[in-house]
């Protein structure tokens, strides 16, 4: 493994980390071949956003006798509500969550305490306001129940915002080809300077588009980056059009280039997905190549749904981002494996209500509404 310091913490982590969303609904025999694999490759940093009881039961199985070996990154604000994730930003619901965490874990400590999924100004001024969840953070950070304090969200001037707060250690940040040259998330280009409290020298006067000023911001804070989303939930292996198709090794290559990242956090469902993000640490200059984004600057990929689930919860309790993912493959090929997936749903698209909820939570304009109805045109419920 190859180690970088975690910002201003001063903490060695490993470049190759492991994100955990894939592994919410595996057994937990699964879970555990996935993170040993992981951490006998030298994996060191592990990012546990949800708040389903057996995902966590799973993981404090896994981690038993390995804790200690491991940084944690565990989120303020992820809970679950009529079985759904969710967010919250009560303190009360959320503090309840956060030491359910800490006994399912079997730990009395997370490393990085993250205040989770932070989008919006009005959610920004609910976080760090007197009595938000950023107090909690801090309250629970001063308890000695958590190291440090970070940030996840996929807004540039939010994050930004955060960086430049002075109480965020770790900002984590979708970061790959796709995302970074995509026109429609560009902000108009502006000087750092003017962005940035404290001045680079040698960036200062450059013109940058937004997504990579707010990594110089990090670096020039010495906040970390932990660069979640480096596949973009896989598109960038599919076949399109240019006939550019990136490698696991390529994106990991593309995320670790970024100023200030620290770690790339791949979900990894499999011990064959651990294998792949861990064979960068022994890929050559030619394999790691990622110059092939030039050819296809426009990925186009705002609109698609990244299978996050950060538009739940639904009020019919669909479980969107699965049953997305299901409509997704049966628009490649369908088969019975694909059709037995959506019967076992418990909640079709055809319950859908159409009352836009989920739209205005999802960070990466997604049509949930449309996908509804084009998963009732193919599968007929």
């Amino acid at each position: 493994m190859i180690y970088r310091k975690l910002g201003r913490t001063g903490i060695d982590v490993g470049i190759v980390g492991l994100g955990a969303e894939y592994l919410e609904h595996e057994p937990a025999n699964t879970v555990t071949s996935v993170v040993h694999r992981a951490m006998d490759g030298g994996v060191n940093y592990i990012d546990l956003f949800m708040a389903s009881p057996g995902v966590r039961d799973n993981f404090g199985k896994a981690l038993r006798n390995r804790r200690q070996k491991v940084m944690i990154a565990g989120h303020l604000g992820a809970v679950m509500r009529g079985g759904q994730y969710c967010r919250s930003r009560d303190r009360v619901e959320s503090l309840a969550y956060y030491e359910d965490l800490l006994r399912r874990l079997k730990t009395d400590y997370i490393d990085v305490l993250m205040l989770h999924f932070v989008e919006t100004p009005s959610d920004y001024e609910k976080m760090f306001n007197p009595g938000g969840l950023l107090d909690l953070a801090l309250k629970i950070k001063k308890q000695g129940k958590a190291r440090f304090i970070g940030i996840s969200g996929h807004d540039v001037p939010i994050s930004l915002k955060a960086v430049n707060s002075g109480y965020i250690d770790v900002l984590m940040f979708p970061i790959n080809p796709a995302f970074d040259t995509l026109p429609e998330e560009v902000v108009p280009d502006v000087p750092l300077k003017e962005i940035l409290d404290h001045q680079a020298p040698s960036v200062a006067d450059e013109v940058v588009p937004a997504r990579k000023a707010l990594y110089h911001a990090c670096a020039v804070q010495n906040v970390a980056l932990v660069a979640m989303k480096p596949y973009a939930a896989g598109v960038l292996f599919r076949e399109n059009p240019s006939s550019i198709v990136l490698t696991p090794v390529q994106c990991l290559s593309y995320a670790l280039s970024q100023p200030a990242v620290s770690t790339v956090v791949p979900g990894c469902k499999n011990v064959a997905e651990v294998r792949a993000a861990l064979s960068f640490l022994e890929a050559s200059d030619e394999e790691k190549d990622f110059s092939a984004i030039h050819s296809n600057p426009m990925w186009k990929l705002k609109g698609n749904c990244m299978y996050c689930n950060h538009c739940l919860p639904c009020p019919v309790s669909i479980d969107i981002g699965t049953l997305t993912k299901i409509a997704d493959t049966a628009g490649f090929a369908m088969s019975d494996a694909v059709t037995a997936a959506y019967e076992a749903l418990p909640v079709k698209a055809s319950a859908c209500t159409e009352c836009g909820s989920c739209t205005e939570k999802c960070p990466f304009g997604v049509d949930v509404i449309a996908n509804m109805h084009r998963a009732v045109e193919v599968f007929g419920e």
